[in-house]
């Protein structure tokens, strides 16, 4: 009698065993085939002006069921819930606004936008980074959250090339290579972007007829928003891009230039803002923009910092959210704390003192900065001696709230195909990433040699195809 495969997940073994069945020819047709899509599509990071690097696509797909999508879009829409909660509880709290630092310019920002009081809409849309084992049997329990990015999100673009390439290319590959399943490209990202713009909009009762793209003016970096604005002008929206010193107010009406535009969906975050303005920048519009709530992020965004993993996670600020809400956290959630010296509970709920634990604990921690991004000062407990941890908890203790201790997720590792005939297989380390709306979610899947996975530190990126 044949034994149904599980319909939840797509096992690893079973997709490992059907590529390494593929002819080396075949996977280096694959690779030459996305490399060339992936030009197409201008799929290039900026590490320095005007000198592109390519970013590479693995031909290896990230498959994700419907049960799979749908506890990744809980997740995201309970961290969402959260966060804009928070400006209220930093306001409000002494504790949280401990872990929520803000410099005294950025609290005059809140204060001058958001409130007090917050009850104004807040629209967020960002990004979850997360350990996540789609091949295994247990991939609901190896959900964990490591950092939410909810302002400012990189990479939208090119997880939506990635999934598009990969599904033409191997995609018909993966249909006889597993009979019975239906695969499709991930999530539409642009789509989830563009509808939660409209959706705030329809929520404050203003019609978004013309979106910006805000995105600082500067020739290094990722590539992406000119090209996002491409696509989705050619789905018939008025969408286009601009920097935040375009950005003007006529006669009670915003304009990016000569344009009229509703919202603005911004890249920079309030810190790069500020900065803009001190090199002088006209950030009137900006500012107008974020008065009128016609910003999504929101500025609740900006208390997304590793900090708010704590509130999360602590038993101190439970009764803030809702219990199903909490029971997510507990869940999926890794275990983050702000290191100071204090009692707090740890991963098992049970009362420690926090840097005598943090130094038993070296190897299962990870030390990282508070609000750093893109892989930046991220310190491992078991590969440094315990003499070296404990000097970087006591400069941890000494410049809090600026670093946060986290238990290390299992690191998810999977072979790859390179596409080099002499050794067509390798190891990478695999990181997860995803962004939902109430439409939806989708993923990002980065992959390195590194344990610091990041595309900015020459990290490729994987489709992610739906399995239905």
């Amino acid at each position: 009698m044949a034994v149904s495969a599980p319909r939840d997940f797509v096992p690893r073994a079973s997709l490992e065993k059907a590529l390494l069945a593929v002819p080396a020819s075949e996977l280096a047709r694959w690779a030459h085939e996305i490399a060339v899509l992936a030009q197409r599509y201008g799929m290039e990071f900026f590490p320095t002006p005007g000198k592109g690097r390519p970013i590479h696509v693995t031909a290896r797909p990230w498959l994700r069921t419907q049960p799979q999508h749908d506890l990744l879009q809980r997740v995201f829409l309970a961290l969402d819930r959260a966060t804009r909660l928070l400006p209220e509880l930093a306001h409000s709290d002494r504790d949280a606004s401990f872990l929520l630092p803000l410099d005294t310019r950025e609290r005059r920002w809140m204060r001058s936008f958001l409130g007090p009081p917050f009850h104004r809409p807040q629209t967020l849309l960002g990004r979850v980074d997360c350990a996540i084992d789609l091949g295994s049997p247990s991939w609901r329990d190896s959900l964990v959250v490591l950092e939410t990015n909810m302002v400012g999100v990189g990479a939208s673009y090119y997880s939506w090339c990635a999934s598009r390439i990969v599904h033409e290319v191997v995609g018909p590959w993966l249909t006889r290579a597993f009979p019975g399943r239906r695969f499709r490209p991930d999530d539409d990202v642009l789509d989830l972007i563009f509808n939660q713009v409209c959706d705030h909009g329809a929520a404050i009762g203003v019609r978004a007829a013309c979106v910006c793209l805000l995105e600082e003016d500067c020739d290094s970096g990722p590539a992406e928003f000119v090209r996002m604005a491409e696509l989705l002008r050619k789905r018939g929206h008025d969408v286009i891009t601009a920097d935040p010193g375009e950005i003007r107010v006529k006669r009670g009406r915003m304009y990016a230039g000569d344009k009229a535009v509703d919202f603005l969906y911004r890249d920079p975050t309030a810190v790069n803002l500020l900065e803009l303005g001190d090199e002088g920048r006209d950030l009137s519009g900006v500012k107008w923009a974020f008065r009128e709530n016609r910003v999504v992020s929101g500025l609740a965004g900006e208390f997304d910092q590793k900090g708010a993993l704590e509130i999360l996670t602590s038993a101190r600020w439970r009764k803030r959210f809702s219990a199903a809400d909490v029971a997510i956290f507990r869940k999926h959630v890794a275990w983050t704390r702000v290191v100071r010296e204090v009692k707090t509970d740890g991963p098992d709920g049970r009362e420690v003192d926090m840097t005598e634990f943090l130094r038993r604990a070296r190897e299962r921690l990870v030390l990282k900065p508070n609000r750093d991004y893109g892989g930046h000062g991220i310190n491992f407990g078991r590969e440094i001696k315990p003499a070296a941890w404990d000097r970087l908890i006591q400069r941890a203790v000494r410049e809090a709230p600026g670093w946060v201790a986290q238990t290390l997720a299992s690191p998810v590792e999977e072979i790859y195909p390179t596409g080099n005939a002499d050794t067509p297989w390798e190891k990478r380390v695999t990181i997860g990433g995803f962004t939902g709306t109430p439409r939806g979610v989708a993923m990002l899947a980065r992959l390195s040699k590194s344990r610091i996975v990041n595309i900015t530190r020459d990290g490729g990126v994987a489709g992610v195809i739906a399995a239905d």
